[in-house]
C-alpha cells in the first residue's frame, strides 16, 4: 500500500523522504531536517538543538550517510522541547503503520525510571470530548534495563489511554521501533521494539507484550500528524541528561503493509 513518507537524513529526492531513506547510504545530508532542506514540515525547539550529523555511509542509522540528533539544554523547564513534526503524508487514517530507528548510545544518565521522555506521538486532529488528540505517544523510560512505552488513546480509560510496556531487549543501543494501529470499535494496536539488526515479521509482534491488544479509540479521527523527537520530558530526564543526545533516523509511515528493516 502507498507509503505516505519515508524520512530519511541521507536522502536526495526531497518529495519522497526526509530523516535516512533505506537504499540511500550515498545520497547527500540535507543541512537540516525542515524544509527545504530536509523533508519534515516543521520544527518545534525551545531549550533544545535539533541537528543533522553525519555526511559519510555509516554515520546514521542503519547504514545510512546522517541522523537527527536532538538534545535539552542546562536549565530546561517543562515546556523544554526538540522535535520534528510531519503533517504532509497521512489525513485522518483509520488505519496507520510507523517505523524508525532509535539510538540510546549518548543518553548516558538514562539509568532510573523517573528519568522520561516522549519522543513521538501520533495524532489525529478531532478526539473525544475530555481527551487530547494523541492517539499514540512513545516514551522512553530509563533504569537498569531502559523501556519503550508506548500510550495507546483508549476512551474507557479514567487517564485516556492504555500503556504497552516493552524493556529494550538487549545492550546495543540502537534499535527499530514499529506499531501498528487500527482506529474503530474495537480499535486494535501492535507493535515491534527490536535491535536494530533482528528481523521481524508481520505476523510477530516482538517482544510478547506488544501483542495485539484491544482498545476503545473509535472517538478519535484517525493518524494526521506524526512529531519525532524530545517533549514533555520528566524533571529527573532535564536535570540528569543535560546536553545528552538522542539519534533518530529512517522514519517511515504506511497504510497498511508491514515496514520492519
Amino acid at each position: 500500500m502507498k507509503s505516505f513518507k519515508m524520512k530519511a537524513l541521507a536522502v536526495a529526492v526531497l518529495g519522497l523522504a526526509g530523516l535516512g531513506m533505506m537504499g540511500s547510504a550515498l545520497a547527500a545530508c540535507p543541512t537540516g531536517a525542515v524544509t527545504p532542506a530536509g523533508a519534515w514540515d516543521s520544527q518545534a525547539v525551545t531549550a533544545g538543538t535539533i541537528a543533522v550529523f553525519g555526511g559519510a555511509a555509516g554515520q546514521g542509522l542503519n547504514g545510512t550517510t546522517c541522523k537527527l540528533n536532538v538534545n535539552l539544554n542546562a536549565g530546561a523547564q517543562v515546556n523544554a522541547k526538540a522535535f520534528v513534526s510531519n503533517t504532509t503524508g497521512p489525513l485522518n487514517e483509520p488505519r496507520y503503520r510507523a517505523r524508525f530507528y532509535v539510538e540510546t548510545t549518548g543518553l548516558a544518565g538514562l539509568t532510573a525510571a523517573n528519568r522520561q521522555t516522549y519522543i513521538f506521538s501520533a495524532q489525529a486532529t478531532t478526539g473525544p470530548a475530555g481527551f487530547g488528540l494523541a492517539q499514540v505517544v512513545g516514551v522512553l523510560a530509563g533504569g537498569p534495563t531502559p523501556s519503550f512505552n508506548f500510550l495507546v488513546a483508549d476512551s474507557t480509560q479514567p487517564s485516556g489511554f492504555q500503556t504497552v510496556t516493552v524493556p529494550f531487549p538487549d545492550a546495543l543501543h540502537e534499535y527499530r521501533v514499529e506499531f501498528d494501529l487500527t482506529t474503530g470499535n474495537p480499535g486494535s494496536f501492535r507493535c515491534w521494539v527490536t535491535a536494530a539488526g533482528t528481523a521481524t515479521t508481520d505476523a510477530s509482534p516482538t517482544p510478547a507484550a506488544c501483542a495485539a491488544t484491544a482498545v476503545s479509540n473509535s472517538g478519535w479521527g484517525g493518524i494526521s500528524r506524526f512529531n519525532l523527537g524530545l517533549a514533555s520530558a520528566s524533571q529527573q530526564y532535564r536535570a540528569n541528561l543535560v546536553g545528552q543526545i538522542l539519534s533518530l533516523d529512517e522514519f517511515d509511515s504506511r497504510r497498511q503493509t508491514f515496514i520492519g528493516q
